[in-house]
């Protein structure tokens, strides 16, 4: 007999006590790679992800470190790029590099079945990569037109401007791509760093889902080899920020109708004591739906569309910033209506209700980041790069669950202090 449901009941609440996080093992392969398996799932599919220490911070120079990542799919002293093209689309399979300020990442999402006949491509891919002069003139070409367009918009205006206010202009964090980089980026430039910094030195394999038991013998084959040269990237390091004396700042664009704001300050990364916490005082103050700013600035003052904030951590260092688009005639009552909520965190306990909603919805995120091995993965890859594990969840879930109005309030006051934030602003 079938049970119909109550659908007049809705499901038992549940207060979430802890996350299970999926075994890692960790091996290395014969050259020194060290490789990091999450087994899980119900599905024959693998998700690998070579990291490399060729970033942005690596390269030294705007606009070369994602140029290499982005050819290396462009042809290799074997295969053209239609014929790699060709390759992915036979087999269903996903590839595709990805540049970071620190890293680059190559990922491959595949059939288990596949891997031995995909294994080969990637490892060509990796190591052969010919950089044809053609194919870099063609991609620099579209590049170039991307950046022009973009240049347009205030969003974009701000972002970069912004990058700079709170890094400087010399900091690798806040350098700004220019349209004179694309006038001296040449072939051999990308065949060099290509060379020393695409090696086993520092590279790491994560590996999630179902790669079944030759996994490790196929990754020695194809990546674990020892003439692999390894490499001497140039780390070239992060120095001091040199964060803008001026607290506004303005760019002028005739004719736009918005004005893009970013308000925001400097901060640490999330290996502080503090950073935890702050992100519950943050998703309180903007980063989410039914958050401070978006109630106020949004839905009360009918400011603008859409207003949210958020803490970004690097490995050197961190920003806070809160972003928004206004009418131009409206930006200076939308930077007071955001200064006004962040006083008002300074100097009033949150309602434990208010707190308990954004309780549930970060341990709610936090569930859903962590659903399956390939978001696990995601994350893992993440927290390596800062030196942490998954405990660093663990101490997350805690402090959401634990954390009191008045610690709130006293972060608040400790950080959320206006005068302490620049205000970045491109339009009207």
């Amino acid at each position: 007999m079938m049970i119909q449901p109550d659908r007049q009941k809705g499901p038992d609440f549940q207060v979430l006590e802890g996350i299970d996080f999926l075994p890692v093992n960790r091996l290395a392969l014969p050259n020194g790679i060290d490789v990091s398996l999450i087994e899980a799932g119900s599905q024959d599919v693998t998700k690998i992800d070579w990291v490399f220490p060729s970033g942005a911070v690596q390269a030294g120079k705007p606009l070369l470190a994602s140029t290499v990542g982005n050819l290396m799919l462009e042809g290799t002293h074997t295969r053209s790029s239609a014929e790699i093209s060709d390759i992915i689309d036979f087999y269903g399979a996903f590839l595709n590099v990805q540049t970071f300020h620190h890293i680059s990442v190559v990922t491959l999402v595949c059939l288990t079945k596949e891997l031995p006949e995909l294994l080969p491509l990637v490892e060509d891919v990796v190591r052969n990569a010919s950089f044809d002069e053609k194919e870099f003139s063609i991609y620099l070409n579209k590049r170039r037109q991307e950046f022009i367009l973009d240049s347009e918009k205030v969003r974009t205006i701000a972002a970069r401007q912004f990058g700079s206010v709170i890094f400087g202009d010399d900091h690798p964090y806040g350098r700004q791509l220019e349209l004179a980089h694309f006038d001296t980026l040449t072939r051999d430039e990308l065949v060099a760093f290509h060379q020393k910094a695409y090696t086993p030195l520092g590279c790491r394999i994560v590996v999630a889902g179902q790669p079944g038991m030759d996994i490790i013998p196929l990754l020695t084959r194809y990546f674990g080899a020892t003439e692999w040269l390894p490499g001497s990237v140039n780390l070239n390091g992060v120095g001091k920020i040199q964060t803008s004396s001026e607290k506004f700042h303005l760019t002028n664009r005739e004719g736009a109708l918005q004005s893009a704001i970013r308000i925001g300050r400097p901060l640490f990364n999330n290996t502080h004591v503090d950073y935890i916490p702050l992100q519950v005082v943050n998703t309180l103050l903007g980063g989410y739906f039914g958050s401070r700013l978006m109630t106020s600035v949004r839905e009360e003052k009918g400011l603008t569309y859409g207003i949210g904030s958020s803490i970004l951590s690097y490995p050197k260092s961190g920003m806070w910033v809160i972003a928004s688009e206004v009418m131009g005639e409206m930006r200076p009552a939308a930077v007071e209506a955001i200064f006004d909520e962040m006083r008002r965190m300074m100097v009033e306990p949150i309602d434990e209700n208010e707190l308990e909603v954004v309780r549930n919805y970060m341990l709610g995120e936090l569930l859903r980041q962590f659903d399956g091995p390939f978001s696990t993965s995601d994350i893992y890859r993440t927290l390596w790069e800062f030196g942490l594990d998954f405990d660093y969840y663990g101490q997350m879930v805690e402090v959401v669950k634990n954390i009191t109005p008045q610690q709130i309030m006293a972060l608040s006051v400790k950080y959320l202090k206006p005068e302490d934030f620049h205000v970045v602003v491109a339009g009207k």
